[in-house]
């Protein structure tokens, strides 16, 4: 298999999910209401968005229905739910961290289409009928 560097990709969320779990990892590192407060506390998007990880929000979305067994529409809403905790939000991103770290691209068949649109236009070659 040629080299397309579809691992390097993968290691790069892993590791930004790492990286976000280190900023928030602390429950005073955490808040609510706010992407980020004047003493350098972070709730979880505002953490995705200082170490460049806006990608990872639909992972985190996932992890987040998951774990909760709910659906948020954004992971701000997710963050400052009342029922939301410090221990709930390390749960979530170790779940998420778990799911990146099984993931194999070589398993996947269209590891590179990760966008809808890209996804919708491969099924449709493929002459996938729509689910309606």
């Amino acid at each position: 298999m040629p080299f397309d560097g579809a691992g390097f990709v993968h290691l790069d969320r892993l590791n930004h999910i790492e990286d976000v779990i280190q900023l928030i990892g602390r429950p005073e590192k955490w808040c609510k209401g706010r992407r980020r407060t004047q003493d350098g506390r972070f709730c979880v998007y505002g953490a995705l968005v200082e170490v460049n990880a806006r990608s990872l929000t639909p992972v985190i979305l996932q992890a987040i229905h998951e774990v909760t067994r709910r659906r948020y529409y954004c992971v701000e809403v997710f963050n400052d739910d009342i029922a939301t905790t410090h221990a709930l939000v390390l749960r979530v991103l170790n779940h998420a961290r778990d799911g990146l770290a099984q993931y194999r691209p070589e398993t996947c068949r269209f590891p590179k289409l990760s966008n809808w649109r890209l996804r919708l236009q491969e099924w449709v070659s493929l002459g996938v009928k729509s689910p309606t």
